[in-house]
């Protein structure tokens, strides 16, 4: 069955990152596309990975102007609502905080309970989100900014090109306290495949992970 993906969390959290491997992995089983909602941070936007997605399989949704990556406008296309709840999986890539929610207000009649994971994407290196307790405080203002709610939290760990296994225990942790806090599951954990390497003998045997070899929206120098 097709499900609708809606991706938030806070600036910096590494979502749009999440977004693109999600988008690469889920193609592989089921017509997948990719909505670029992110109207708060024009310098990075999955609409960028639009060449490299479509040979995947995935298609790319961006503003009206195509995917013109040097469109440093806020605009959006609505076209994705047609795959919601089509035989596609939908992934929705919404700008960070509460802002970026706003876009939903136009979902609300598409979007049907079990058919759509609202998931957050948390990384503990971010202020937003440094303890559990503030993932907690940004999960509850996102879920007062719109009428569906936050179904599952992401563990992001990371430091960009700095990251070390370290970061990445230490926020899964504290992403899966949060969990507990909200009453809401543990949806996935995001790594570097090399870290999963020498993780995976601690991780529960049932538990989602997302993959990936190297980082897609930032290059070695940024």
């Amino acid at each position: 069955m097709s499900k609708t993906y809606i991706i938030t969390g806070p600036y910096g959290s590494g979502k749009t990152e999440f977004c693109v491997n999600l988008a690469k992995s889920i193609a592989k089983e089921k017509k997948t596309v990719l909505a670029d909602l992110d109207t708060i941070n024009l310098s990075f936007r999955s609409r960028e990975k639009a060449e490299e997605l479509t040979k995947l399989g995935v298609e790319v949704i961006g503003g009206h102007l195509d995917n013109n990556v040097a469109q440093d406008v806020p605009a959006v296309s609505y076209s994705f609502l047609s795959a919601i709840n089509q035989d596609k999986n939908l992934i929705m890539d919404l700008g960070g905080g509460k802002q970026g929610v706003k876009l939903l207000s136009h979902c609300y009649d598409y979007l049907k309970d079990g058919q759509y994971e609202f998931l957050c994407v948390l990384n503990m290196f971010r202020p937003d989100a440094a303890t559990p307790q503030k993932m907690v405080e940004f999960v509850r203002s996102i879920n007062g900014s719109t009428k569906i709610k936050v179904t599952g939290l992401v563990a992001n760990g990371h430091m960009i090109h700095h990251t070390e296994l370290e970061h990445v225990k230490e926020n899964r942790e504290a992403v899966i306290k949060a969990c507990e806090l909200l009453k809401i599951p543990h949806y996935m954990t995001f790594m570097k495949k090399d870290f999963h390497e020498q993780l995976k003998n601690e991780l529960n045997f049932d538990e989602q992970l997302l993959i990936f070899d190297n980082l897609e929206m930032r290059k070695k120098w940024q």
